[in-house]
């Protein structure tokens, strides 16, 4: 698993109904710089920008800081999400307990619950 910086500015924006004009104002900072950051076509942010970034925010009503903006999203490795895929591939559908392709109904199931079959299984009793 590998880590990516994700900007956040756009949904953070929409979601205090701001626009990127009244940011770059109360940010003191040029509107293409704050347009860059809200496409993300961005490879670095410098310190300065963001904490102009966070007082504009702040000085428009929201409590903002510089975790709203930036966040690290996990991404998984390509040899990883390709092995998934050919998993699932195989077993049609998610192995999480979602229903598999093609299957409009879900399947009935009887018998006893799966805990009085495999109680070595069950964790610690709280």
């Amino acid at each position: 698993m590998n880590g990516q910086m994700q900007i956040g500015l756009a949904s953070l924006l929409k979601r205090h109904n701001i626009t990127q004009k009244q940011l770059a104002q109360a940010a003191r900072m040029r509107p293409a710089t704050l347009n860059a950051l809200y496409n993300a076509r961005v490879e670095r942010v410098e310190m300065s920008t963001l904490v102009d970034l966070v007082i504009g925010l702040r000085q428009l009503g929201v409590k903002a800081d510089v975790g709203d903006i930036l966040q690290v999203v996990d991404v998984p490795d390509p040899a990883d999400q390709a092995a998934r895929d050919r998993a699932l591939k195989l077993l049609g559908g998610e192995p999480w307990g979602l229903k598999p392709a093609g299957l409009s109904e879900p399947v009935p199931v009887s018998g006893p619950p799966i805990e009085d079959l495999l109680p070595e299984f069950l964790g610690p009793s709280l």
